[in-house]
């Protein structure tokens, strides 16, 4: 089976997102099942060719967007897993991953998910590559999907979301000339989508809600052991496995000593980080912050693009208690692989979560997830009994401040625990790999040639 990806970003070439980490793990987990895989995507300004080893096709793919035609130039190339590339690149509408992102001018934004998504469109009906299904990620995907089918190809094809809707830039009627469609663009994606397959079973629920006629899958995703992989990881200060867990303890001491917080084994250390995907996270732990530093409690806090009140008392926070609180903008990739080597728990309580990707990171490093039960999270972590004998975390229900509290009350006390150790390697055995989450998606291809 050949399965052609298109996507607006894939790792190691283009973002950091689920998207990326998804386009760049599961075709591989493909591969190794006996599947070829090529990845569509744009040329941005920042991919290196000669880095890559990625060729110039002398001819271009020429398409017309609201009267105006436009050509994309074709870049391929192969990764050494053995996955099949093209990018599609234009120098003025598509320079930059962000230029696909959300945006404050939806005009321009419309015209760049129609250029590229018509050039993709274009690369499979020109059938100089046999593909057997298509599966588009995200919006830039479903809009793909809506043109395919427009043009009566007979291609199976698959939409997967990967973030929830106040992260999609919202076309309006306005912009249905300029894509090519009627009516909204996920709906349309959805309709062209003989199946469309989202990270969690939560997710595909309000998706079913929402799309009746729809045929919605969950299909958790998995973590990129190449990527996040504490026993190889080139960012930590010593190696560890759910076997031996002395490294993570100097994984922590190396973090105390580099942020600046005393060197404690015995007071628990609590990662939050800024939300993937909506928000929430952030704005309940504020609430609370003052209350959790009655604890005997580390704190290490990551602002991304939280607005500026709240950073501006989170930060005051660290000004009055410089020994139990870190408050940064930003962390670096190999600063954000420390903290979660470093961490004993790790909150997580976006207001929405599509994918359930940072809690599988938090489980692989051994940082005891503390999260509120929604989406991909509820159906990814168990909560843990009381002997701390099952589970794989601490859930917690509601949007209230002290039902946060409560989760983060209930990890800081199974802290000392003796059961606390067996606890943390029991969360690091979970199987999150990709390889359990191909096989998923073969199943899924191969129900829909059943079905034909």
């Amino acid at each position: 089976m050949h399965v052609l990806f298109v996507t607006s970003e894939v790792g190691p070439f283009s973002g950091r997102s689920t998207t990326a980490e998804v386009c760049s793990a599961l075709p591989k987990g493909l591969r190794a099942l006996g599947h070829s895989v090529t990845v569509l995507s744009p040329f941005y300004r920042g991919i290196e060719p000669a880095a890559h080893s990625l060729a110039r096709r002398l001819s271009k793919i020429e398409v017309e967007v609201a009267g105006e035609k436009a050509a994309c130039e074709v870049y391929t190339g192969r990764t050494v897993a053995g996955v099949d590339l093209i990018f599609l690149g234009h120098d003025e509408l598509v320079r930059e991953v962000e230029d696909l992102a959300v945006g404050d001018d939806l005009d321009l934004v419309a015209r760049r998910h129609a250029l590229f998504a018509r050039a993709a469109a274009r690369v499979v009906l020109e059938g100089k590559t046999r593909f057997d299904v298509v599966q588009g990620h995200d919006l830039v995907g479903a809009l793909t999907l809506a043109h395919l089918a427009q043009s009566e190809s007979a291609l199976p094809r698959v939409l997967c979301l990967h973030r929830g809707a106040s992260h999609l830039p919202r076309f309006g009627p306005e912009h249905g000339a300029v894509l090519g469609i009627d009516g909204p663009t996920l709906d349309v994606g959805v309709r062209a989508a003989a199946r469309t397959i989202v990270a969690s079973e939560s997710f595909a629920a309000s998706l079913r809600t929402r799309f009746p006629a729809a045929d919605v899958v969950g299909v958790p995703n998995g973590t990129d052991a190449s990527v996040w992989n504490p026993l190889t990881d080139p960012h930590l200060a010593a190696r560890f496995d759910p076997v031996d867990l002395s490294g993570k303890a100097r994984c922590k001491e190396s973090t105390q000593r580099a942020l600046d917080l005393p060197v404690r084994a015995d007071a628990p250390l609590l990662f939050v980080a800024k939300d993937d995907t909506g928000g929430g996270t952030l704005a309940g732990f504020e609430a609370v912050a003052s209350e959790i530093l009655r604890n005997d409690v580390q704190l290490v806090v990551e602002l991304g693009d939280a607005h500026d009140a709240l950073c501006a008392s989170l930060e005051s926070l660290q000004e009055r208690f410089p020994d139990r609180i870190q408050v940064r903008r930003a962390f670096d990739e190999g600063t954000r692989h420390q903290l979660l080597a470093a961490a004993d728990l790790a909150l997580a309580a976006p207001d929405e979560a599509p994918t359930g990707d940072a809690v599988m990171r938090m489980h692989r490093y051994g940082a005891v997830p503390v999260v509120r039960r929604v989406g991909a999270l509820g159906d990814l972590v168990i909560d843990c009994d009381a002997k701390l004998a099952t589970g794989t975390g601490f859930v917690f229900e509601g949007n209230d401040p002290d039902d946060l509290l409560g989760g983060v009350r209930r990890g800081l006390a199974a802290f000392p625990r003796e059961a606390f150790g067996e606890l943390r390697s029991r969360v690091m055995r979970v199987d999150h790999s990709w390889d359990r989450s191909a096989r998923l998606y073969e199943r899924a291809y191969e129900s829909l040639f059943a079905t034909e």
